[in-house]
């Protein structure tokens, strides 16, 4: 049991891990924006394809 509590005691100290922690919210947060982005211009872009397909012969 005390192996654990080391081990949880090293990661709380160890100040890489808040660094890795960030980094990966920054990258969550990061994605998240451009999932949003792609959802808000992904009908415009089929609109503009449906109207090019169309005039095609």
């Amino acid at each position: 049991m005390s192996k654990w509590i080391n081990v949880a005691r090293r990661l709380v100290c160890d100040e890489k891990a808040a660094e890795v922690t960030e980094l990966g919210i920054v990258l969550a947060l990061i994605v998240a924006g451009c999932v949003v982005t792609i959802a808000l211009i992904g009908p415009k872009i089929q609109a503009a394809y449906t109207s090019t397909n169309a005039a095609l012969p």
